[in-house]
């Protein structure tokens, strides 16, 4: 690999408050992570399918699934 190539930990949290989201993705963003919100399971699941992650945060209580149900569908 090239030397002026760098890579970038890429983290999808899957997290419906808001709030939360957006505290946690600044201050892994600060920690040079590049890191994408999904509200839902579906829109998390859906941005799986289509980009590639390094890590996954993922919420037990999500307004449209239950977290262990989309960790099963993930692995």
């Amino acid at each position: 690999m090239p030397d002026d190539v760098t890579m970038t930990t890429r983290i999808l949290m899957i997290e419906d408050d808001g709030r939360l989201a957006s505290m946690v993705a600044e201050d892994l963003g600060r920690n040079g992570l590049d890191v994408s919100v999904a509200g839902l399971a579906s829109e998390g699941l859906a941005r799986l399918s289509r980009e590639p992650f390094d890590l996954v945060l993922l919420d037990l209580m999500l307004p449209d699934a239950d977290g262990l149900d989309v960790c099963r569908r993930i692995r």
